[in-house]
């Protein structure tokens, strides 16, 4: 699903260049489940845009399921993490003047889904997650936990093959982490191929395989030859 090698990433800020990326070379096939851990500024987020597509290296070459992302411009870019990637954050990113049902049918909106058809997989998606008596609720009317499970029946409701998940367990209780974690394996065992990023180990070591970013470099951290 994922295959990177060689990837760069600089910026040019106020102090001098900052080099992000150092040569990151990632192989996540179909189906895994990869943990990415690391301090603030070691260079996890900017791994995730670059899979997100939301960034591009300075150099290296970027696979994303066989497609060679060098070669699409941004409206390919747009359709691809419409279609293959769902994106799962530490905020949430719900919009609070919709409800639960609609910000779940929001991005199959945005696909050209036809109203009957999103409404019942954003439905079905929301009773999966065990909000199917919230629907009609606001994110101001929910929990930090609900939040982060409509958050993951949007994502299900897309039914992407890839998970990007950055740290979405950051804002929320260990009772309320573990539940969004148990979804995530379900997901998982299901098929769905997923990389989280995270700074908490126990986190991290309910994945399948684990790697650790450290100033711009990602270290195998388990399994050999993870990386």
């Amino acid at each position: 699903m994922i295959h990177f090698e060689n990837i760069v990433k600089t910026y040019k800020g106020q102090g001098g260049t900052v080099c992000a990326l150092r040569n990151v070379t990632l192989h996540l096939e179909k189906g895994g489940f990869l943990a990415v851990t690391g301090g603030s500024g070691s260079g996890k987020t900017t791994l995730m845009n670059m899979v997100g597509c939301l960034d591009r290296p300075d150099s290296g070459r970027r696979l994303l399921d066989g497609q060679d992302l060098a070669r699409m411009g941004d409206r390919k870019l747009s359709r691809l993490r419409n279609e293959k990637i769902g994106f799962i954050f530490q905020g949430f990113n719900l919009l609070h003047d919709l409800t639960a049902l609609e910000n779940v049918m929001l991005p199959l909106a945005i696909r050209g889904t036809d109203l009957r058809r999103r409404r019942e997989a954003a439905a079905e998606a929301l009773a999966r997650v065990g909000l199917g008596d919230r629907l009609g609720h606001r994110p101001g009317q929910l929990s930090g936990g609900q939040q982060q499970r409509v958050a993951i029946a949007r994502v299900i409701a897309c039914r992407t093959p890839l998970i990007l998940a950055d740290e979405p367990t950051g804002n929320l209780d260990p009772e309320a982490a573990g539940s969004i974690m148990g979804i995530l394996q379900a997901l998982n065992q299901e098929g769905v191929t997923i990389l989280l990023i995270t700074h908490d180990p126990a986190v991290a070591a309910r994945a399948e395989r684990r790697a650790r970013m450290c100033d711009g470099v990602l270290l195998a951290d388990g399994a050999a030859g993870l990386c």
